[in-house]
């Protein structure tokens, strides 16, 4: 059965609604395509499923970092553009099934993420719940989780601008309940709602932890990033309390640096239960290295005491898992997920001119 949307209105308004998760019109909007592309470059692991495979199989036999992949695109313009998403996905896991990375460690299998409106010709409506566009857009979702489960594939649905929240939630929640164990999901620290999201969480589920890329109104979400970072500690130390897998998605070496001191050495979290995440191309290499290796906790261990410093030298032994971001995708879908990216962060433009310089 298709999920059912609660019916709910959290602006009361639909007309403050953005229609896009866009940031609205800014300089980076002027950038030529092919610059735009250039600088991105480094965040995009290719244009083909065969070049994204190859690229993450290549981080994990060099530097033993996992990868998630991502066929770009969003907003499906119709019945047959959905369709054909999902075939793309399932050739891709026929694929990544063929050629998994050799490891005795599960989790550090490469997993495939995808965008709830890659299935849905329309997006929800406030208060609307839901619709024929909506319940189709269900069941792809549930065929592409059914075809990856049969192939030990995992898969994440992604989160995308507040819209698409219920359902993007609903959705997973109901084929947990389902018995798909192969799923995990996004949630946004930068949402209000968010706080309350993770109380339906439990040891069933993987989440992965992001301040969310999309510029929200005020009314719903929080516009300051200093405060999104703090709530990604708190919301991951409530997760882990609920015994759910807990994916930190950040490239602040402080917030990372919080985060296991403040959750994962606090709680005594061994590395089954938690990773870090990255997006392809942000230079954190030498931080990823340190986290991968375990010499992250052996220097932390130095600075604890007693329990905290017995669970990081254990930690320093094992390492965890680094899992890089891996988009890929023609010119024309690439070209609006950099712009996006680059209008969210403008500093990226700054990362990516270190990254043609190779400097770190």
């Amino acid at each position: 059965m298709p999920v059912k949307l609660p019916v709910r209105d959290e602006l009361q308004t639909p007309d403050m609604v953005p229609t896009t998760g866009s940031t609205g019109p800014s300089m980076i909007d002027s950038i030529p395509l092919p610059l735009v592309l250039l600088l991105a470059a480094p965040y995009l692991a290719g244009r083909t499923q065969e070049e994204a495979l190859a690229l993450a199989q290549r981080i994990y036999r060099q530097d033993r970092f996992s990868a998630t992949i991502d066929v770009l695109g969003e907003d499906a313009e119709s019945d047959e553009q959905c369709e054909q998403f999902l075939d793309n996905y399932k050739q891709l896991v026929d694929a990544l099934s063929r050629s998994q990375i050799s490891t005795g460690n599960r989790a550090e299998q490469i997993t495939l993420s995808f965008k709830p409106s890659m299935f849905s010709t329309t997006a929800p409506q406030a208060g609307a719940g839901s619709t024929p566009q909506l319940d189709r857009a269900f069941e792809r979702i549930k065929s592409l989780a059914d075809y990856a489960l049969s192939r030990k594939v995992a898969l994440t649905l992604e989160a995308e601008d507040h819209r698409w929240t219920d359902f993007h939630l609903e959705t997973y929640l109901a084929l947990v309940n389902d018995g798909y164990t192969n799923l995990g999901t996004v949630l946004q620290s930068r949402l209000f709602r968010t706080r309350n999201d993770i109380k339906r969480f439990d040891e069933r589920m993987r989440a992965r932890l992001v301040i969310g890329i999309y510029n929200e109104p005020a009314e719903i979400a929080h516009t300051d990033k200093p405060t999104m970072k703090q709530l990604l500690v708190e919301f991951a130390g409530e997760l882990a309390e609920r015994g759910t897998y807990v994916e930190l998605a950040t490239h602040d070496a402080a917030c990372v640096d919080s985060f296991l001191r403040q959750v994962v050495l606090a709680r005594g979290l061994d590395a089954s239960r938690f990773e870090t995440q990255f997006l392809l191309g942000v230079p954190r290499r030498k931080l990823q290295a340190t986290l991968r290796s375990g010499a992250y906790f052996k220097e932390l261990a130095r600075s604890c005491q007693g329990q905290e410093s017995s669970r990081a030298e254990q930690l320093a032994r094992s390492g965890i898992i680094v899992r890089l971001y891996l988009p890929y995708g023609e010119e024309n879908v690439a070209g609006p997920y950099c712009k996006r990216r680059l209008k969210a962060n403008p500093n990226m433009i700054g990362y990516g001119i270190k990254n043609l310089l190779h400097i770190q």
